[in-house]
């Protein structure tokens, strides 16, 4: 198990995010000519977008994998209709989020409405779902290499399209914009023939609304839980924005929690490469051997990211020397240390939700993800008017570990066959760690070697160790 794990996470993380490490080193080249408006304003509305799309899959996703794993024989005809709804849907959903979009343009962004808006929506509306069905498809199949090069070259253009509209077109936060828009395009169209031709979900518009029915009572209880993302990663910049918080410190804070948000999206690809595994496990969860596997899965995925997360904190203020040419941007990396800190809690967050999805209790999901967001938000607003933006990265880490650690807690998941996980400790090593990087970021660059060092020779011995000895009931 841990091999092949390994191995797809490898070609998920080294071929689909090569392009977000290439998007770290293009940075000294687009910083130069971007200001914290420019952050701020791609902030604000990169926010307003996280928050409308997540709500609208209508959680169907989750249907697509059950139906998959539960009816092999027949999940394309499930597919097919929920495809000829989604797409009627997106075309609706489309024209809201246009409203909604346009409304909440910020003023620094006047005269680029129009074209800000529609660079947003058209994605959305017309591109996304076919995107969808083919990236679920080889997910499921265990087919990373089929995902990774179209990820990768999607990226990689996205990449160079930002250096050319911000470095040498001078456009500014409309260069994210029009680099994003491509790179959807690019996408689709790379997952327009395997999908119509290859595999053959043409959408069927006159689907059953008995299976529609069906399928949003699984999927609707989602929306909250994946809404949770939103609120955890973006509404930070739409409560300093209600607040009246200057752009230019948006910016700022935007800035510092990207850096999260690239792990989190680097961690995608462990996520990819699990997701099929738990299914597989949990399938057979009347076997202790499937749960203790299971676990095992997890708990080596913890420890890596507990690391790896660890191991970059303490040189954030390095990297920010390096990568950000902007005095006023570099004083950020303190931030960036409590957030990027936080976002080691996925695996753990993994094995309950998947475990939940899996027999279909997806309406309890959200005492574990809506709750965390909306702490999150209710928090930055009590705080961020006396304490700052400061304050929006420690409530931002609360919120994550409570996101990772508290549906150990649920009644739901506690009657289920199931193994100890120790949460506690985990929440607690976490803790401990956050206080250690921050005090370690400031010491000799001699010290941070030697620890480097050590944690890579760890996860190396780990590693090793495991794929010697880990047996898959897969």
């Amino acid at each position: 198990m841990l091999r092949k794990l390994l191995s797809h996470a490898a070609i998920y993380g080294l071929a689909a995010q090569l392009p977000r490490v290439a998007g770290v080193l293009a940075l000294p080249v687009i910083t130069p000519y971007l200001t914290p408006t420019d952050y701020g304003v791609a902030g604000v509305m990169s926010a307003y977008l996280a928050a409308l799309t997540l709500v609208h899959s209508l959680g169907l996703g989750t249907v697509e994998m059950n139906s998959f794993v539960k009816y092999p024989l027949r999940y394309k005809w499930i597919w097919r209709q929920i495809h000829g709804f989604m797409l009627l849907w997106s075309v609706m959903y489309g024209l809201l989020m246009f409203a909604v979009l346009y409304a909440v343009v910020p003023d620094e962004a006047s005269g680029n409405e129009l074209v800000l808006v529609l660079l947003q929506v058209i994605p959305v509306a017309f591109l996304a779902p076919t995107s969808g069905y083919g990236g679920t498809t080889f997910l499921l199949r265990q087919q990373p290499m089929s995902i990774a090069w179209r990820s990768f070259v999607a990226g990689l253009m996205m990449v160079a399209l930002n250096i050319y509209f911000i470095a040498e077109m001078r456009l500014g936060y409309m260069g994210w914009f029009y680099a994003s828009f491509c790179s959807e395009v690019i996408l689709f169209l790379l997952y327009f023939k395997k999908v119509y031709f290859d595999e053959k979900i043409w959408p069927i518009f006159r689907f059953k609304m008995h299976r529609i029915r069906h399928s949003l009572r699984i999927g609707l209880p989602m929306v909250p839980h994946n809404f949770s993302t939103f609120l955890l990663d973006a509404s930070d910049k739409l409560v300093m924005d209600a607040l009246k918080i200057p752009i230019t410190r948006i910016g700022s804070y935007n800035l510092a929690s990207s850096f999260g948000l690239y792990f989190s999206a680097a961690s995608g690809a462990l996520e990819q490469a699990a997701s099929p595994f738990y299914y597989q496990y949990y399938a057979k969860s009347k076997d202790k051997a499937a749960l203790l596997s299971a676990r095992k899965m997890t708990l080596t995925m913890q420890a890596f990211f507990l690391m790896t997360t660890f191991a970059v904190s303490i040189w954030l203020k390095e990297v920010f020397q390096l990568l950000i040419k902007n005095n006023v941007l570099q004083q950020a990396y303190p931030l960036a240390i409590v957030i990027l800190m936080g976002y080691n809690y996925r695996p753990m967050y993994w094995a309950v939700v998947n475990r939940l999805a899996y027999e279909e209790k997806t309406k309890v999901l959200w005492k574990i993800s809506l709750v965390a967001g909306l702490g999150n938000v209710l928090l930055n607003l009590l705080l961020i008017p006396y304490y700052g933006i400061e304050a929006a990265a420690f409530t931002t880490f609360a919120a994550l570990m409570y996101m990772g650690y508290s549906g150990f807690m649920l009644k739901e998941y506690k009657q289920l066959p199931r193994i100890p996980h120790y949460p506690l400790l985990w929440l607690m090593a976490t803790t401990g760690l956050l206080l250690l990087s921050y005090y370690l970021s400031d010491v000799a660059v001699l010290v941070k070697v030697m620890i480097t060092g050590s944690l890579l020779t760890l996860v190396t011995l780990w590693v090793v160790l495991n794929i010697k000895t880990t047996k898959s009931v897969v």
